[in-house]
């Protein structure tokens, strides 16, 4: 009799494990009675196990203000350069993802490409973030990266047109030829076809909104280049540094741009699979100083700027951005950014922090304390030489 109770209580388990394993690789969310569904999404954290209250602050006032269905983090969750040990990851993980925990709000994620500075890869940092409840990453298929995965976003008035939510790893950087930042590659692209596909054979006319951390090269064709001097013109790190650009207002319809797209300059073909995939819309962080909205070939293209003071941002308007779908027609949606300066009433942190970031401010008084020891030492070797000097020239009248 103990051993049936045992292969009983052992097969139960076992169901229930394949049942929350099945769930959590397509997990299934619904839009509410009032037929919408908020979204908070938050780029670029990219803090330490010490986290900016400035950066807390900004999080717990967006959690408050848009009271969202869901949290979707764009990575670079961590600066994962100034992080070593397990520990000290767990801990700069936790920072971020407890305030969100804490309101009992589901959330999901996608990898940046500073994450696996620490030495920990993508998959063991993602056991950490699924060991919270309300985690609904899945590790995903067998595909280059970790985490890619969709959320199904029932629809209540119109059943068949459910919100896909697609969370794509786009990598960290690219191979030798391809550029600097990494991208979706072709075998993941062949996923979503696939995987949409499927979708659309189970409810007809899914719409599709992705979601990764770099974004794709296409968004260089919402801006252009202009001569170096001109009014509101930026540059950009990697191939595109030394040209200037400005926003094209032929195609971007709200934002700022603060900074050069730091996007992925190897085309692996992602955007072309969007046009397949009835995609609305794809969100990206990355570039903390840029926030702006545009639309390239009937698919928007959207940026959120950083939350984060550990490295570089926009001083009041670092922030988060909350996007409304609606489930009368899934496939407008209303998005608005969620500023520092109208959320938060503390002071900005000062000494350059705002804007450059606690790392600067850190290797700046590095750099002046390591001055100040060079000044002190010639100083020193100079009393030295003249001490030298003036006992020869003692020595030579006492001759």
């Amino acid at each position: 009799m103990h051993r049936i109770c045992a292969f009983i209580l052992a097969l139960t388990v076992l169901l229930l494990s394949a049942f929350v394993i099945a769930w959590a690789e397509n997990a299934e969310l619904s839009m509410s009675s009032d037929h919408t569904f908020r979204i908070l999404i938050i780029a670029d954290p990219q803090d330490i196990d010490t986290p900016q209250s400035a950066m807390l602050s900004l999080l717990n006032a967006s959690l408050d203000a848009a009271k969202p269905d869901l949290v979707v983090f764009l990575g670079d969750m961590i600066h994962g350069r100034d992080l070593r040990g397990e520990d000290r990851v767990r801990k700069a993980i936790d920072a971020v993802v407890s305030p969100v925990v804490s309101r009992g709000i589901p959330f999901a994620l996608v990898f940046g490409n500073h994450d696996e500075e620490c030495g920990i890869s993508k998959e063991e940092q993602l056991k950490m973030y699924q060991s919270y409840p309300g985690c609904l990453t899945a590790d995903g298929e067998d595909l280059p990266g970790c985490g890619n995965s969709y959320i199904v976003v029932e629809n209540p008035v119109h059943p068949e047109q459910p919100a896909v939510l697609w969370f794509m790893d786009s990598g960290s950087y690219a191979e030798e030829g391809k550029g600097t930042y990494g991208y979706v590659t072709e075998e993941q692209n062949a996923w979503m076809l696939s995987e949409y596909a499927e979708l659309c054979g189970k409810y007809g006319s899914p719409v599709s909104y992705v979601f990764q951390h770099i974004p794709v090269p296409q968004v260089y064709n919402m801006i252009k280049e202009v001569p170096f001097g001109t009014a509101g013109a930026v540059t950009c790190y990697g191939d595109n540094f030394g040209k200037w650009y400005v926003l094209d207002e032929e195609y971007i319809w709200a934002g700022h741009m603060g900074e050069g797209p730091c996007s992925s300059e190897y085309d692996s073909g992602e955007f072309d699979a969007w046009k397949q995939m009835n995609v609305r819309a794809a969100f990206f962080g990355h570039d903390h100083m840029n926030d702006y909205c545009g639309t390239w070939e009937g698919i928007d293209m959207v940026t959120t700027s950083g939350l984060g003071f550990y490295l570089y941002g926009r001083g009041d308007e670092h922030g988060t951005r909350l996007l409304e779908l609606n489930a009368e027609d899934p496939a407008k949606y209303k998005t608005e950014m969620l500023y520092y300066r109208d959320l938060v009433s503390e002071p900005l942190p000062g000494f350059f922090v705002s804007s450059l970031g606690v790392m600067f401010r850190k290797y700046l008084l590095m750099i002046l304390a390591a001055l100040v020891l060079i000044i002190v030492v010639i100083v020193l070797v100079i009393m030295k030489i003249r001490r030298i000097i003036r006992k020869r020239k003692w020595n030579n009248l006492k001759e």
